[in-house]
């Protein structure tokens, strides 16, 4: 009785009914295993979109940070440019310095071999070898005579100069200048001008025998061979006379 009461409940009609909903259900049941799947899905792809979104962060505060040393680096690459061309600029002006210097030194060295050379040559000592009268027989007429008294021959100048008196007087015009020569260039012109007694002893009625001496230091340094020094004597007239030669020699120590 009771089986036919259940096959009575489960008709055909019933059945399908029952089997659509256990289908619907089991449709159902893998949508829903499906949709639990995305949502797993998506919580992954969430949770490794933070780990990124956190890796980004950090890694932009890196960049940010990176940005700020940069400024300051390039802040440092200023200063160190504004220091460099500072530097340049010193180490331009210490190089012209130091050519300025070096010149100077080398101008010095050339002063100091000068002054030792000269020195040298003050050293060395100069003789009189020889005192040659050149008045021509022609110009007798021309003087009443002259002399020189300094220096004598075998004289040595010791000091870089040599002293020279003498006397000349004319006779038919004035002497007024002696000038000594030297191959033939004029070295030195010294006034007649100078007090000798002795003369006007000896020519007491000649006008200017009184006032008829020279006297003059020449510089003999540097001489290096036998040089002949002529003195002439310029008279009022302007005509020329020749003296003598004062012939001088050096005397290198051996």
């Amino acid at each position: 009785m009771r089986l036919l009461k259940l096959a009575n409940w489960l008709s055909k009609g019933d059945l399908d009914k029952y089997k659509q909903k256990a289908q619907q259900a089991r449709q159902a049941e893998a949508k829903l295993l499906e949709i639990e799947s995305e949502v797993e899905s998506l919580r992954s792809n969430s949770q490794q979109s933070q780990k990124e979104l956190a890796q980004t962060k950090a890694q932009l505060q890196i960049n940010q940070g990176f940005q700020v040393e940069l400024g300051e680096t390039q802040l440092k690459l200023q200063k160190i440019a504004a220091e460099s061309k500072n530097y340049q600029q010193q180490l331009s002006t210490a190089q012209k310095e130091l050519q300025l210097s070096q010149s100077q030194l080398e101008q010095a060295k050339t002063a100091l071999a000068k002054s030792q050379n000269w020195i040298q040559q003050l050293k060395t000592p100069i003789q009189v070898i020889d005192i040659q009268k050149t008045l021509p027989k022609e110009d007798f007429e021309t003087l009443w005579g002259f002399g020189v008294g300094t220096p004598k021959i075998e004289t040595m100048a010791t000091a870089g100069s040599l002293l020279i008196k003498g006397w000349v007087l004319g006779k038919k015009a004035k002497a007024t200048i002696v000038r000594v020569m030297y191959l033939g260039e004029n070295l030195l012109e010294t006034p007649v001008e100078h007090p000798r007694p002795t003369v006007m002893q000896q020519y007491p009625d000649m006008l200017g025998a009184n006032k008829s001496g020279f006297e003059f230091s020449l510089a003999v340094a540097g001489i290096s061979a036998e040089t002949k020094l002529e003195l002439n004597a310029v008279l009022e007239d302007q005509s020329v006379v020749p003296l003598c030669a004062i012939v001088l020699k050096p005397q290198y120590a051996e």
